[in-house]
Order: structure tokens, then C-alpha cells, then sequence
């Protein structure tokens, strides 16, 4: 595949969990600007695009075997610019949240669309390397719009809505550079033969649960640091852009930590992760809510793409975007769910500190590291018996 291809593949990895999250500088502003709206709903703001992305997410396998991808990307994108700057000119809150509807259904066609062109044309370290970079990808360039979109959110919310036109440039490099991938051709007796393996389900659950957790940043950090005194409005979207510097930097790494700790990895990450909450729930400066989230990016940087890696390991090719689909449909019901979560927490504890919900959450990942580390150690220690008992 051409450079300029890759390019135009790997410039689609912005529109996804980063597409979503370019709303969190406004959620104070919005707060401020429709007072009798519940909290909940501003939140709502962040995260209801990732509902509204299911529908799409299931249709566009059907969708790939009829249209040339090309052209469902570029369909996708116009959706894209409409539910993305759509806001801005909305007065009611209502339609604020069905333009957000509208962004969710664009990303649903775009996700599965791009990350099944990347699982079709790339095998082994060059699709761990991909799968990487899209990570990485998505992560500096939520970083840079994020920074952008909190000074922005200092000006006024409408604003912060104004930052999605750079769907502009991905809709001319995709309409420039990307060839027009024929529709799939999959015969329904031999995709019906395949089944998706149970181990598949456990890998998409983890990968809607730890993205779950990274979503609490951005549905609750703008309102976090105001509340505690800790920053401005401004000072959400760049805490957040630093947490996807952090996402850079892991998506970057994951192929040589996958090389270097192997199965040790992922309970690692967790452990990391869990810091990332520990400092963050009793954090008073800004300094140490960047570096808490920074920690936490950094293991969700690491974590999402091998998610993406053990998908593409475990499921048949032939099958292997309707588990794609299944695996984003997990991670964007989590991310929906991530308000939820919140306050589900906050009544389990009693209390309504953002604060107590972070310490529950570091403590819960100490527990899924030591659990997922313990297993391991079994199973080594079982192969290990195998093997005697065969010699």
C-alpha cells in the first residue's frame, strides 16, 4: 500500500475516541449557559455519541459488502462536519444533543470502516505497528485540538464546537489519496461456517471496561479541577490533551513492550493506571492532575491497541469486522456508560466527591493487576507441569 494510502487510513484514527472527546472543554461553559439542565446531561455532551454510534457500527458490514469504502468514508465524513460543528448554532440544548447523535452515527461507519482496511492489508508487527499508530495518531491530535479547544472554551462554548472543521482536510486527503477499496466479496455459506471464538468476548468486554475508565477524564476533569479550585476552564483542555500525549507515547511503545514484558504487560498497564487514579483523587495542584492523567493515558495508549492485536489474533479472517465491530460497539457502550458509572459509584459509596470515585477506581485496578498477574503465573506454572509430565 502507498505512503499517502497509509496516511489517509491512519488520518481517520482522530475521528474516533478523540472525535468524541473534542466536546470536553465545553461541558463547564455548557453548564454555565444552560443552568436548568441536569448535570448528567451536560456530561452527555461528551459521551452520547458513542450510543448513537452503534446503529451505524453493525450496518456498515453490510454496507462493505455493497459500497466501495471509499465512498462510505466520504459519506461518513460530511456526517461527520455536520454533527461536529453543528452545535455552534444550535440554542436549544436538545438540538445540541441530536447534532451529537448525528456525530455518533458518522463515527460508527468510520471506526469499522478504516480498522477493517487495516486488519485486511496489514499482518503481524506491520499491523501491530498500524494499530499502534493510529493510537499514537489519535492521541497527539486530540492533544494539539484539545489545547486549542480549551483556550477556546475560555472564549465561549459555540467556539469549542468550531474546532471540528478540521473534518475538512481528512475529507480532502481521503477523497485525494485513498483508493476505492472494492466492496467485500464474502459468501454467505463460508462466513456462516466461522463462529467467534468465546475468548473474543472477554478480550471486547476489557476493552470497553479500560476505556471506560479513560473516558471519566474528559466527563468529569472540566468540572473537577472548577469545583476544587485547582485550574480554569482552559486549564481542562490542555489536563486532557496532556492525558493524550500520554496515549501517544503508549501507542508508540506497544510493540516493544508487548516484545520486552510479553505477558506481564497488561497487568503492568493496569498497575500504571491505577497510580494515574491514585494521585488524581488526591491531587490539589495542577502539576499533579497532569501527571495522573498522563499516567493513565499512557496505560490506555498501550492497552487499546492490544485489544485491536488480540482481536485480530483470535478471530478468523473471514469474520474478523464483524468482530471489530463487536469489539468497538463494547468500547463505545462504556464510554456512553461512563456518566453512569460515575454516579452509580458515588451512590454505592455515598458520597458525591469525584474524588472517592478515583480512589475506587485505583483500587479496583490494583485488584484486576494482582487477579490477571496471579493467572498468569498459573498458567505458567501449568504449561510448565505439561511439560514435565510429556517428557
Amino acid at each position: 500500500m502507498k505512503v499517502s494510502a497509509r496516511i489517509a487510513l491512519l488520518s481517520m484514527a482522530v475521528t474516533t475516541t478523540f472525535g468524541t472527546m473534542m466536546a470536553a472543554p465545553a461541558v463547564k461553559p455548557l453548564a454555565v449557559a444552560f443552568p436548568n439542565t441536569d448535570a448528567l446531561l451536560v456530561q452527555w455532551v461528551v459521551t452520547l455519541s458513542s450510543l448513537f454510534i452503534l446503529p451505524t457500527l453493525f450496518l456498515s458490514g453490510t454496507l462493505g459488502r455493497r459500497f466501495n469504502r471509499k465512498t462510505i468514508l466520504i459519506t461518513a465524513l460530511i456526517l461527520y462536519l455536520i454533527g461536529g460543528v453543528g452545535p455552534a448554532f444550535m440554542h436549544s440544548f436538545n438540538m445540541i444533543l441530536v447534532c451529537r447523535a448525528i456525530l455518533g452515527l458518522s463515527i460508527g461507519l468510520i471506526s469499522p470502516t478504516f480498522n477493517s482496511l487495516i486488519a485486511e492489508n496489514f499482518h503481524g508487527n506491520d499491523r501491530s505497528r498500524m494499530n499502534g499508530l493510529q493510537t499514537s495518531i489519535n492521541g497527539i491530535g486530540g492533544a494539539i485540538f484539545l489545547s486549542i479547544g480549551g483556550f477556546i472554551a475560555s472564549l465561549g462554548w459555540r467556539d469549542v464546537f468550531m474546532t471540528y472543521l478540521y473534518a475538512v482536510v481528512l475529507l480532502l486527503v481521503v477523497i485525494i489519496f485513498l483508493p476505492k477499496f472494492p466492496p467485500l466479496q464474502v459468501s454467505q455459506s463460508t462466513k456462516s461456517s466461522e463462529k467467534m471464538p468465546k475468548f473474543f468476548y472477554a478480550v471486547a468486554i476489557a476493552g470497553g471496561l479500560h476505556t471506560m475508565l479513560f473516558a471519566l477524564l474528559p466527563t468529569n476533569l472540566s468540572l473537577f479541577i472548577a469545583n476544587n479550585g485547582i485550574g480554569s476552564v482552559a486549564s481542562a483542555g490542555y489536563l486532557i490533551a496532556f492525558s493524550l500525549i500520554g496515549v501517544f507515547i503508549g501507542g508508540l511503545s506497544v510493540t516493544r513492550l508487548t516484545g520486552a514484558f510479553q505477558k506481564k504487560l497488561v497487568p503492568l498497564v493496569l498497575g500504571l493506571m491505577a497510580g494515574g487514579f491514585l494521585l488524581i483523587s488526591s491531587a490539589h495542584t495542577e502539576w499533579s492532575v497532569a501527571l495522573a492523567v498522563f499516567m493513565i493515558g499512557l496505560a490506555e495508549g498501550v492497552l487499546f491497541p492490544l485489544s485491536f492485536i488480540k482481536t485480530s489474533e483470535v478471530v478468523p479472517k473471514l469474520i474478523l469486522t464483524t468482530g471489530i465491530s463487536l469489539l468497538l460497539a463494547c468500547v463505545y457502550i462504556c464510554q456512553f456508560l461512563s456518566p453512569l458509572f460515575v454516579r452509580g459509584v458515588e451512590v454505592l459509596l455515598h458520597s458525591e466527591s469525584t474524588r472517592d470515585v478515583f480512589m475506587a477506581v485505583a483500587i479496583a485496578l490494583v485488584v484486576a493487576a494482582v487477579a490477571f498477574l496471579v493467572s498468569v503465573r498459573n498458567k505458567s506454572r501449568s504449561t510448565a507441569h505439561s511439560a514435565l509430565d510429556n517428557s
